[in-house]
């Protein structure tokens, strides 16, 4: 961040809620500027919520940054990444945007990083549902036929695709029907929807494709190992899931994003359906 952030970065650092009340109250410019040096998250505010576990006074700070007229939805969607419960739920009640500002959701940001409670907060507040990867990740199997028109062509509702980090996906993508159906084919395995992952491949998903609007970019196997869907990872197998595609980031197998996260059991399940089917 820029230098005049840094003392006030470090009071967060530090866990000094005085010091960094203190530094606020002597320049509320630090509640409503950005910094312009190159960050994801380039608010004193999302530095905030970002910092895990949560740092002291959480609910009381984030209400001092409203007061001096910090801008609340970046710093939502922040908090929805990192599972920080107690700032999306003082954020909401400052009146953040549940439904984001964009292409891109508190609820998306949730689903894609993979934390249960965050959603469920969420949807309990009414967050949307108003896209194909969100009924996807949901299980919501009448979502997903309503964005599709009778001739299967996806509609407006289906959305467009995005991600966490920002406009960078190749415009030729946003509106590609294959990858948006593919993408929300993933967002369903990883959330173990057998049903609605199960209409998407009636509309065209490909079992074994890697789709844009991910940094990890993997199948769907690979994303039901690393959330230990063992029933969604069979399911999956059943439909010709290949256990030996590598993703295109770290050229890794699903077995080995299952080991990754701590998935033993599954871990050795996969690897050795995938050395069965070398033999």
């Amino acid at each position: 961040m820029d230098n005049k952030f840094l003392p006030a970065q470090a009071a967060i650092i530090s866990d000094n809620a005085e010091e960094l009340e203190r530094l606020i109250r002597a320049d509320p410019s630090l509640a409503t500027e950005r910094s312009k040096s190159t960050c994801d998250h380039p608010t004193l505010l999302c530095c905030l919520v970002l910092e895990m576990p949560s740092r002291r006074s959480l609910g009381s700070l984030i209400r001092l940054f409203s007061q001096f007229g910090a801008e609340l939805n970046g710093p939502l969607v922040a908090a929805a990444s990192i599972n920080n419960l107690l700032g999306v739920e003082t954020l909401l009640d400052l009146g953040a945007l549940i439904a984001g500002e964009g292409v891109w959701s508190p609820l998306e940001e949730a689903l894609y990083w993979g934390h249960p409670s965050i959603v469920e907060l969420l949807m309990e507040r009414g967050a949307p549902i108003d896209n194909l990867r969100k009924c996807a990740a949901l299980g919501d199997l009448q979502g997903i036929m309503r964005c599709f028109d009778d001739d299967g062509r996806l509609n407006l509702q289906a959305g467009e695709l995005a991600w966490p980090f920002g406009e960078t996906i190749p415009e030729a993508l946003l509106h590609d029907r294959r990858h948006i159906i593919n993408n929300a084919f993933v967002f369903a395995a990883a959330w173990g929807q057998q049903e609605t992952a199960g209409e998407l491949l009636t509309h065209g998903a490909e079992v074994n494709a890697i789709s844009a609007g991910f940094d990890f970019a993997g199948t769907a196997l690979h994303y039901a190992a690393l959330n230990n869907r063992r029933e969604m990872v069979d399911w999956l197998l059943e439909r010709g899931a290949d256990p030996a595609i590598r993703d295109t980031k770290v050229q890794n197998t699903p077995d080995g994003w299952a080991a990754y996260a701590h998935h033993s059991q599954l871990a050795d399940y996969l690897k050795s359906v995938r050395e069965r089917r070398v033999e």
